[in-house]
């Protein structure tokens, strides 16, 4: 490692080389961390070329460790990987068994680079005859300390031995924030059918709400990682508008992002991770319960989930002018009290839309427009409803205006208004305008 290639050229004629890319070589190995998560939520990456993994309580999921490391050789080797996989109770201890370890598990023969100690120590170390673990071992801590006092070696070697043997806690950075709360299955043998991906669904659900219930949350973010047998993982997210810890509710929402996916050769293994929780609020199920806060947030959960958007509610606000009588809410609130005079038709649109108008009389109700390239002919009218501007929020330009409702000769109602008076100085003549449809 670190020779020039001119120099292993001379010493190996046959040597084949390939021009170093750093970012592509780091973007490889995330992409195998997050291929990893599915021994282990808490997954990271150990440049340039290695993986560490926190499975504390999970072989038994495989079938004991030795089963677990069994299942990840053959995985990676038939993706084309050459491995070298230990497990220990420290990151230490099996960061230097899986690169140093030749067909052993333990650590006193391992050589003392094992420890990740940096080149200058290892040779300060062995110059003092102290070539394997083991020999830093039998000297005692307090001896290690007095005779490297002082020295860089003193940081740099006790501090890695005291990780080693688990002295000094050393924790996992992992790739992604571990969940809380998670549901993992690994399947013996891959799944393809639309039913038993469901009924595999179905039991992470079951286990990841009542992992929730017993500790009083509710799920708002989630997220189905789901592991193809060829190698692929596909992540499904869904969110929440209100915490919930209900299977059915959580079971609903992610059946139909599961039918998208393509399973490939088969999923054999998936998980459930509550990637964002919040304390449910206790409500007693009985007699004249109030349901309709809760099905709408179901409700906006299934077409948020489904379209990547929420339900958008509107709020009433004190205002004549309809296109500030409303704002947007995303939350019920309670809406002031006050009430049009007349009554608004079904559909407002976004803002109003120019329109060109013939009346019998120039300040008369419309009896022909065209709208949208189309020409109607009005059979019927109602209005005008005088709205002027509001004195204290007036803007330049801003002029009263005649609502009329109308109807054309095929059944078709519009709200229509003119914007100005007629007669007013000046040479700005009055605009008309469709602002919104009615029943």
């Amino acid at each position: 490692m670190g020779q020039r290639l001119a120099d292993a050229r001379a010493q190996e004629p046959d040597l084949l080389s390939e021009l170093h890319e750093p970012d592509q070589d780091m973007a490889s190995l995330l992409g195998l961390c997050r291929w990893m998560e599915r021994y282990s939520p808490l997954v990271s990456p150990d440049a340039p070329d290695g993986v560490l993994l926190d499975v504390t309580g999970i072989p038994h999921l495989f079938g004991g460790e030795a089963a677990l490391l069994n299942e990840m050789r053959e995985r990676l080797a038939h993706y084309g990987f050459s491995t070298s996989i230990s497990i220990a109770k420290t990151i230490g201890a099996a960061w230097g068994l899986a690169r140093y370890a030749r067909g052993g598990e333990v650590l006193e023969p391992l050589p003392i680079e094992a420890l990740r100690i940096d080149g200058e120590a290892a040779k300060i170390l062995r110059r003092l005859g102290l070539k394997t673990i083991g020999s830093l071992m039998g000297i005692p801590r307090s001896s290690l300390a007095r005779r490297f006092r002082g020295e860089r070696i003193h940081e740099n070697v006790l501090t890695r031995l005291d990780e080693v043997l688990g002295v000094r806690d050393e924790s996992l950075i992992p790739l992604n924030p571990p969940p809380t709360f998670v549901a993992h299955r690994a399947l013996m043998e891959p799944l393809i059918s639309t039913e038993g991906l469901e009924s595999l669904l179905t039991g992470l659900v079951t286990l990841l709400c009542r992992d929730l219930e017993k500790q009083n949350q509710g799920a708002l973010r989630l997220s189905l990682k789901l592991y193809r047998s060829e190698g692929s993982r596909s992540t499904l997210p869904a969110g929440l508008s209100s915490p919930s810890h209900d299977p059915a509710h959580i079971f609903r929402l992610l059946k139909p992002r599961l039918e998208t996916i393509d399973a490939g050769f088969g999923i054999d293994a998936m998980t459930l991770e509550a990637r964002e929780t919040a304390t449910v609020k206790s409500q007693q199920y009985g007699f004249m319960e109030d349901t309709s806060v809760a099905d709408f947030d179901r409700l906006n959960d299934r077409v948020m989930n489904r379209h990547d958007a929420a339900l958008e509610g509107r709020v009433a606000i004190e205002s004549y002018v309809p296109e500030r009588a409303e704002k947007k809410s995303y939350k019920r609130v309670q809406s002031p009290t006050l009430q049009p005079t007349k009554l608004r038709p079904l559909l407002i649109l976004e803002a109003a839309e120019a329109a060109s108008v013939i009346a019998s009389v120039p300040d008369g109700p419309p009896m022909r427009f065209t709208w949208r390239k189309v020409t109607r002919r009005v059979l019927r009218s109602q209005g005008p409803e005088r709205i002027a501007p509001e004195w204290w929020q007036l803007r330049e330009g801003q002029q009263p205006r005649d609502y009329y409702v109308i109807e054309d000769d095929e059944g078709r109602r519009y709200w229509i208004y003119r914007e100005g008076l007629y007669g007013e100085t000046g040479e700005m003549q009055p605009k008309w305008f469709v602002h919104g449809l009615s029943a």
